[in-house]
């Protein structure tokens, strides 16, 4: 998947350590010291997350603010304890 920081093919940073010979151009998109600089051709921050899915799951029958925080807090939870188990 292009744009995944997970991506384990393409490390965006190089080995603590490791330095680049003099000689050597970074690759497009890359600082000389191994940091990606670019992401202009990856996916943003809110398609890799499904923001528009998350931020729209939150429907509160009534305009008490505190339903609103009620079902945030327990959406929050209920993903927590998914990724303890």
């Amino acid at each position: 998947m292009s744009g995944c920081p997970f991506n384990a093919e393409q490390p965006l940073l190089q080995a603590s350590g490791a330095t680049a010979a003099a000689d050597t151009v970074a690759a497009p998109g890359l600082h000389e010291d191994g940091a990606q600089l670019d992401f202009g051709s990856d996916m943003s921050y809110g398609d890799y997350l499904h923001l528009d899915q998350v931020l729209g799951a939150q429907h509160p029958l009534s305009t008490d603010p505190n339903e609103l925080l009620f079902i945030v807090q327990h959406q929050t939870s209920e993903l927590w304890m998914k990724l303890l188990l």
